[in-house]
């Protein structure tokens, strides 16, 4: 799932990276996402934290809000008032219910206009972030395989070059991991990140730097919430760059 939310906001946060801050409040539909960038461009909480709003029409049906990024420690907030600063009224807050250090919030609110605070918890942090809102409520991911004996899985991933720069690049904090697997230890994910980076379109470096953390935040949280399966997409996405890429030996993993 992480997959689809990322690739399709890549662009955007490439195109955020480099353009002004959003604007005051910025619509999202039920069913949308979109990534953007915190930075000191971005309005300032009390507490010296940035924060961008963001608002959703949910018309009393169950909704999921995730606030996801590799960069900073998110904070979510939902309510009303007439924008989200200090004084909006705070329905749900949430630091880190979905996972590790990104912000989820579920629930059935019943009021016309739901204001969203993508916040970062700490003063002065920021970076890259993605948001999504999803009809209903989340699901309860099952476990599949078992840390020993990883499952068989299918990378959602594809093998662009920013999404192989960046699944070679994350190696460097994984390794440490997943160095255990297969042949992994042995191969030299840094040289593949250098002759892979050197095709990097000038758009395309910092969604390379972008895919290197969420990758290896995917990976890290099938450590932390004993989820074999993305400890296993992440290595089988190496494997497909491997593959699409001409290297050889490939990443084997079992």
């Amino acid at each position: 799932m992480l997959a689809r939310v990322i690739a399709t906001s890549v662009a955007a946060l490439a195109l955020a990276a480099a353009a002004q801050p959003a604007a005051a409040q910025t619509r999202i539909e039920v069913g949308g996402e979109s990534g953007a960038t915190l930075n000191e461009q971005s309005p300032k909480l009390a507490d010296g934290s940035y924060y961008q709003c963001w608002v959703v029409e949910a018309r009393g049906q169950p909704i999921t809000i995730d606030l996801m990024s590799g960069f900073f420690d998110t904070f979510l907030v939902v309510g009303t008032g007439s924008d989200c600063g200090d004084s909006m009224t705070a329905i749900a807050a949430d630091d880190d219910s979905g996972n590790n250090t990104n912000a989820q919030i579920s629930g059935t609110f019943d009021v016309p206009r739901l204001l969203i605070r993508a916040n970062a918890f700490n003063a002065g942090e920021g970076g890259n972030y993605w948001i999504k809102v999803t009809a209903g409520l989340p699901e309860v991911e099952e476990r599949l395989g078992s840390m020993d004996a990883l499952p068989q899985v299918t990378s959602e991933w594809g093998t662009e070059t920013y999404v192989c720069a960046g699944a070679y690049r994350a190696m460097g904090e994984l390794k440490q991991y997943v160095g255990r697997y297969g042949n992994v230890a042995s191969i030299d994910y840094a040289a593949r990140d250098r002759q892979v980076s050197g095709r990097l379109s000038a758009g395309e470096a910092g969604s390379a730097d972008f895919m290197s953390s969420a990758l290896a935040l995917e990976a890290l949280n099938g450590f932390i919430d004993d989820k074999p399966q993305n400890v296993a997409s992440y290595l089988e996405t190496v494997a497909a760059c491997d593959r699409a890429y001409g290297f050889n030996p490939v990443t084997r993993y079992r």
